[in-house]
């Protein structure tokens, strides 16, 4: 009975922390939902521009892919990062935005989306 009443005197103050700690970091996810919901409003702002881009490339028969350009921009970008983001973290970030724009444009593009 004794290892009974120790494991539920231990799960009551697990539960006591875990609700002290929802607490104090209440503020900060909400930054962090508003920061977020900013960055998906300038990705889907982004993906318009794209999609423009390659409304412009289908009429020049170009490619969606431009691996020159993608170089500049991830050189661009990680030039800009500062602590506590290094510039390799930044980089990663935008080689996967770069690789879902250019795959959304590429289905844009070969499906005849406007």
């Amino acid at each position: 009975m004794r290892p009974f009443l120790l494991c539920v005197a231990a799960i009551g103050l697990f539960a006591q922390d875990q609700t002290e700690l929802s607490h104090a970091l209440s503020s900060s996810r909400q930054r962090i939902d508003h920061i977020d919901d900013q960055i998906v409003k300038l990705l889907n702002e982004r993906a318009a521009v794209v999609r423009d881009v390659g409304v412009v490339k289908t009429r020049f028969h170009a490619p969606a892919g431009a691996p020159g350009r993608e170089e500049q921009v991830l050189q661009r970008v990680s030039n800009q990062a500062r602590a506590p983001l290094s510039p390799e973290a930044v980089r990663k970030i935008y080689q996967t935005v770069l690789a879902e724009m250019t795959a959304m444009e590429d289905q844009e593009m070969h499906s005849g989306a406007k």
